[in-house]
């Protein structure tokens, strides 16, 4: 997740109509966590990109730590997809891009640059097959993100199938190779967003990328907003 999402006549309405029936609730008890991590691991084993695990789950180290937060996207109160972002800053480097990357990464971090790492991108198969636009609200978290912490650039690992889809859609770089990433079969590669420099060509591209001060404040600081 996501496909090859292409952009029809009509798009940015279609997707500006979903976003009136969308959720975003950041994960903070461990029931809400719970279910997040079940939806990740149904859908990476779905795509063959873990074993088969016991427990049905899919959790690790880095869902711990101070610059990390959980969000389920619920559409019609369904829990439809989710997302994990973690805030890197030079005094503040946990997050698996940085630990895999970074050699690429270290540069920029230590000279002061903030970035938003998305990460652990999944959604319900059935229902994400019923909304194609469903990659763009996701994702549209860490463009919100990125501008409410003054990130200058956003990095997500994906597989090589998935590279144009973040080069068309955000302007992004591709950094390197795919290398092995943490509890995952398939190696990533890392794609950079240039958020200092492109986030206001990303909005205008597609206004839905827009958001509110308030709107960003509510996920990003109200601490006590359950997921689920």
């Amino acid at each position: 997740m996501p496909g090859d999402v292409s952009t029809p006549p009509g798009f940015c309405a279609k997707v500006s109509e979903l976003l009136k029936r969308i959720e975003y609730r950041k994960a903070t008890t461990a029931e809400s966590l719970e279910r997040i991590y079940r939806l990740r691991y149904e859908a990476n084993l779905r795509e063959r990109a873990i074993e088969p695990l016991a427990q049905e789950r899919l959790v690790d180290r880095f869902d711990e730590g101070a610059n990390v937060s959980n969000f389920g996207i619920f559409i019609d109160g369904v829990l439809t997809s989710a997302l994990r972002l973690h805030l890197v800053t030079r005094t503040n480097t946990w997050s698996p891009a940085f630990e895999v990357f970074g050699d690429i990464l270290r540069d920029r971090i230590d000279s002061g640059a903030r970035l938003i790492d998305g990460n652990r991108f999944v959604a319900d198969y059935p229902r994400a097959r019923s909304f194609p636009q469903l990659p763009y609200v996701t994702l549209r978290l860490g463009i919100m993100a990125a501008e409410h912490f003054g990130a200058d650039l956003i990095a997500a690992s994906v597989r090589s199938e998935h590279v144009a889809f973040y080069q068309r859609e955000y302007f992004a770089e591709k950094m390197c190779e795919p290398r092995p990433y943490p509890s995952l079969v398939k190696p990533l590669s890392l794609i950079l967003i240039d958020y200092a420099r492109r986030g206001d060509d990303i909005r205008a591209r597609h206004p839905f990328y827009a958001s509110s001060a308030g709107e960003r404040t509510s996920l990003f600081e109200v601490k006590a907003n359950a997921c689920c």
